[in-house]
């Protein structure tokens, strides 16, 4: 998927992008691991690294045959009732754990394939992200034509069908030369990755498919809106589907088979996640709709309230943050912007020594990246906000302060905009 941002740990960087991972991905890495070990590689075992699906059919067949015995039997011991020997414990845990760091593999392959195209479309990429269902590349914009929009959607699923059918060209092109193990995570992989393109294929936002679809409809209708409203419906109609199925399967597991499972727990919480992220991924573009066309000048306040950097600590709590009540205010030196002095950096110095200490040396310099500028797209400057959860942010013009942005005041202005009409522009313009 490509999409906007979840935080994680940054552990690589390929092509000038960050891969990071989010808590999250670990709950599924030792998931998939446990299945690998304890059922998927147990059943391929049966067949010689085969497809897991005939060590059941073996499997069953045994159980069938000996219909007399009411002790549960493990796949092992099928396996030894056919004279078939099995593989050691340890070896099933560690294919397991190498399947799921390969899926890992694949799902960032997938994902950088997403990101290099958007870059080479000129679309800003902040990174990618691993997290429970798969993985986002957090992309800075939205594509500005349909075409881009379908490049950069398709790129990732033909990286996952090329995967797919690479490994199961080596699976059926080397099969005599592999050993048994080798075999059963290569089909592995081969099928991981075909599962990967037949998922993200679905036609419902915000999955690769959905995306195709919304290039699709863009292209038709020439309106980005009605094609994200149309796509984001279909994502919907998809996790609602996932959801039926989900709650299906285990009611039928629970009052016929009598048994339970973590299938139909999946599908659930699947579909509620596509009903969650098509819902959001609609609003993002309605938001950015509103947005258009705004500039920091729309918001800016230029009544600033600065302290200067000689002032004693004691006096800027009795003259400013007592008077005023902010949280932090800039400070100017010779008109310039020398730093920040907040609350936090204030209880940082001993009480003691606030008569003696001057703003200059408890205030923060302010991160470059952190400076924003009266020309400044508001939807990025909001967006930066956010992600970085600043309350508001200096605006400078020729290294001069010009004024502040606050988060409130931009979400003020959105909803005078939305209650007064979407193409109100401040000023008229």
């Amino acid at each position: 998927m490509a999409s906007g941002g979840l935080s994680g740990l940054p552990i690589a960087r390929v092509f000038g992008i960050t891969i990071r991972i989010h808590a999250s991905w670990l709950l599924i890495f030792f998931l998939l691991t446990y299945s690998l070990a304890s059922e998927i590689l147990p059943q391929a075992s049966m067949v010689q690294g085969g497809p897991w699906w005939r060590g059941v059919e073996l499997y069953d067949q045994v159980l069938a045959e000996q219909l007399h015995s009411r002790l549960p039997m493990t796949f092992q011991q099928a396996a030894e009732s056919l004279g078939i020997a099995a593989w050691p414990r340890w070896q099933y845990w560690l294919l397991g754990a190498i399947g799921s760091l390969g899926l890992f593999v694949c799902v960032v392959a997938h994902e950088v394939a997403h990101s290099v195209v958007a870059k080479g479309a000129g679309i800003a990429v902040e990174g990618i992200t691993l997290f429970l269902f798969g993985g986002v590349s957090q992309l800075k914009d939205e594509a500005e034509t349909p075409g881009v929009e379908f490049r950069v959607a398709a790129a990732g699923p033909l990286m996952s069908l090329a995967l797919g059918l690479a490994c199961g060209g080596l699976y059926w092109g080397f099969s005599d030369f592999l050993v048994p193990q080798a075999r059963a995570i290569i089909f592995y992989f081969a099928i991981i990755n075909l599962m990967l393109v037949a998922f993200n294929i679905l036609p419902g936002f915000p999955l690769d498919g959905g995306r195709l679809l919304r290039a699709l409809l863009w292209k038709r209708y020439g309106d980005l809106a009605r094609a994200t409203r149309a796509a984001c419906w279909w994502g919907r109609a998809i996790g609602g589907f996932f959801v039926v199925m989900g709650l299906a399967e285990f009611w039928l597991e629970f009052t016929v088979m009598r048994t339970l499972t973590l299938g139909p727990l999946w599908l659930v919480v699947i579909g509620l996640f596509l009903r969650y992220a098509a819902r959001a991924s609609y609003q993002q573009v309605a938001v950015r709709d509103t947005f258009a066309g705004l500039t920091l000048r729309d918001v800016l306040q230029r009544e600033v309230v600065t302290v200067d950097p000689d002032l004693t600590l004691d006096r800027l709590v009795d003259e400013y943050f007592y008077t005023y009540k902010f949280r932090s205010f800039p400070v100017l030196e010779a008109g310039r912007l020398a730093g920040v002095v907040s609350l936090k950096d204030l209880q940082a110095v001993p009480r003691i020594e606030w008569p003696g200490r001057r703003v200059r040396e408890a205030m923060h310099q302010v991160r470059q990246e952190n400076l924003v500028h009266p020309a400044d797209d508001l939807a990025s400057v909001f967006r930066k906000m956010a992600e970085e959860d600043k309350g508001h942010l200096p605006v400078v013009e020729e290294e001069r302060l010009v004024g502040i942005v606050t988060r409130h005041d931009i979400m003020t202005l959105i909803q005078l905009k939305t209650d007064l009409g979407g193409h109100w522009r401040p000023g008229g313009r």
